[in-house]
């Protein structure tokens, strides 16, 4: 006895006709009650009197018919909830607060690879409640102390500047810098963090003439010589694309985790997890 067989029985049984399960299915009516005749030869009993014209479900037909719309019904019912839960499980939900282009950039690939998993990313410095994400990245700290966690890189940071700044190509110090117009990342972002820490640590306080959550506009404005500002040496970057100022007392490198919570890990997460310890920021 197979599905096909039943669906075709179940389908027939419920127009009392087999030329319209044939067109339901794409197959020849033939194929249809074909299918029923060893369906009813398995079973030792009738399940439709046939006349010339038509075929009309019996007694044994209906008993069938009423037992198998259950089956069905819980049969659908569990497709839906396997497909929900394959679609849930393939979704990983990032909270990004730190590494955000590089992030976006190992998506891009990792989806290259795996294009049916899909990703949810959220920039949000305020959050406490971490629940409903499947990872964070975030500079080392002690926010997440019921998570574990494993290191991604470690980047120095440095002074970026405009490539035709009259600042490039001699030794500073940070405090010779507090005239300078400085542009920075949102107030919550660990770089603004860092440049205020540093600064205050030098006896002054950076005058930041533009503050932005966007990490392009961050960028261009440096640029742009709209200011100065601090930024990650990332190992993709060369000397011809960016131009470091040489502070000599700005010695600073950031750590940066993955944490997550090891029993929410689903298999797709587990791939994406073994992707990331394997790349290079």
């Amino acid at each position: 006895m197979e599905l096909l067989q039943l669906r075709y029985f179940f389908e027939s049984a419920r127009s009392e006709n087999f030329a319209r399960t044939a067109e339901r299915y794409s197959v020849p009516t033939s194929s249809v009650s074909a299918a029923v005749k060893r369906l009813e030869q398995e079973l030792g009993c009738k399940l439709f009197d046939r006349t010339s014209n038509r075929i009309t479900l019996n007694q044994n037909g209906r008993r069938l018919l009423r037992s198998l719309g259950t089956v069905f019904e819980e049969l659908e019912q569990a497709v839906t909830d396997l497909s929900a839960k394959e679609t849930e499980d393939t979704q990983i939900r990032i909270l990004v607060r730190a590494l955000r282009g590089s992030i976006n950039r190992t998506i891009i690939r990792y989806r290259a690879l795996y294009p049916t998993v899909r990703f949810q990313t959220v920039y949000d410095f305020y959050a406490t409640d971490y629940s409903s994400y499947d990872l964070i990245i975030d500079e080392q700290n002690d926010r997440y102390p019921d998570l574990e966690r494993f290191e991604l890189c470690r980047l120095r940071v440095r002074i970026l500047a405009a490539e035709n700044s009259p600042l490039h190509d001699r030794p500073l110090t940070l405090s010779q810098l507090r005239k300078q117009p400085f542009v920075t990342m949102g107030e919550q972002s660990n770089m603004h963090k860092l440049l205020i820490k540093n600064c205050l640590k030098a006896g002054f306080s950076p005058n930041i003439v533009l503050e932005t959550n966007d990490a392009q506009c961050y960028l261009t404005a440096i640029r742009e010589g709209v200011g100065i500002g601090p930024v990650r040496e990332y190992s993709h970057f060369n000397g011809a694309e960016r131009r470091y100022l040489n502070v000599t007392d700005f010695d600073e490198h950031q750590t940066f985790f993955c944490y997550y919570k090891r029993q929410n890990i689903t298999p797709p997460l587990q791939e994406f997890i073994n992707f990331l310890k394997n790349i290079s920021f």
